[in-house]
């Protein structure tokens, strides 16, 4: 009688043990779903417009913030310059995933600036949001030193996205070179 006590034990111990396993392993498989389960890649949406990556996140349970809106003479208006976080990124669902929008080229009226003093069209062109670009000096005997004698690209000049401007401006005679080189 004393044998039926001892295998009762074991079997009660045993069957304890397999409860343990199981509860265990439910446990890890909860988490492990609990944890990755909600997660997601972050597709590529450079290039794609606003709506489209707006469709796009939210099928895959991401918010799509825009955080910036830049000029670019590269991608058209409206579309995405650039993403963060990158494409390929695994995050968690309800993520923000952040870009920045295209406004399309910048387009900017060129000023007149022949006839004026060099730094007085050099400031204008800055602040029109223009970039000076090579300036070069010829000497002219029929204009002060230091006016603008020619431009390029030319006063009105049309579907230029922010360009820089090459002046041409009036040098004293004094120095004047001994020879010119032209090329070919």
């Amino acid at each position: 009688m004393m044998h039926r006590p001892v295998v009762n034990f074991f079997q009660v111990a045993s069957l304890v043990m397999l409860l343990v396993a199981v509860a265990l392993l439910a446990a890890i498989a909860t988490m492990h779903f609990a944890i990755h389960g909600a997660e997601v890649q972050v597709p590529k949406l450079m290039g794609m417009t606003v709506a489209e990556a707006r469709s796009q996140t939210s099928g895959l349970g991401l918010d799509l913030d825009v955080d910036n809106r830049y000029y670019s003479g590269d991608v058209a208006a409206g579309h995405i310059l650039s993403q963060s976080p990158a494409t390929g990124t695994v995050v968690r669902q309800e993520w923000r995933v952040r870009v920045a929008e295209s406004l399309g080229p910048q387009k900017v009226e060129v000023p007149e600036t022949v006839g004026q003093e060099e730094r007085v069209a050099a400031l204008r062109l800055r602040r029109g949001g223009l970039e000076v670009g090579v300036t070069a000096r010829l000497p002219w005997a029929g204009a002060a030193e230091g006016t603008v004698l020619a431009q390029d690209p030319p006063a009105h000049a049309q579907g230029i996205a922010r360009p820089s401007i090459n002046l041409l401006v009036a040098d004293s005679g004094d120095n004047t070179p001994t020879a010119l080189s032209c090329p070919n």
